[in-house]
């Protein structure tokens, strides 16, 4: 309902541009600059958040959990990667014909002369 507030500075600068006298011409502008900072805060709070629901801090055996939990992570992704390297690398290479002889080479691609 910070909205309100908005409606209650309009209302408070409308009296502070009709009226004579001074006196109630410093309060009413005062009670609009007031009111337009509650507004505002208002406002904030309600798109952003309000200041006191910032994350607590963390209790040091919290954080040695969350650094082991961290650790172990990383352990196993490494681990997997490593397992990884050694499974491409335990393929055997392709064994060569021993016969090179059979072997039969393919003939020059020609690519004509419209092709650079």
């Amino acid at each position: 309902m910070y909205w309100l507030f908005l409606v209650l500075a309009l209302g408070a600068f409308l009296v502070t541009i009709s009226t004579t006298q001074t006196w109630l011409l410093v309060l009413s502008a005062l009670a609009t600059l007031v009111l337009l900072v509650l507004w505002v805060k208002g406002l904030y709070v309600n798109r952003i958040g309000n200041v006191s629901e910032a994350p607590r801090s963390l209790h040091p055996a919290e954080l040695q959990a969350l650094r082991e939990q961290f650790r172990a992570q990383q352990a196993a992704s490494a681990g997997s990667a490593v397992e990884a390297t050694v499974a491409v690398s335990a393929v055997p290479p392709m064994q060569v014909a021993a016969d090179s002889s059979s072997a039969t080479t393919a003939p020059p691609i020609d690519r004509g002369s419209t092709q650079p």
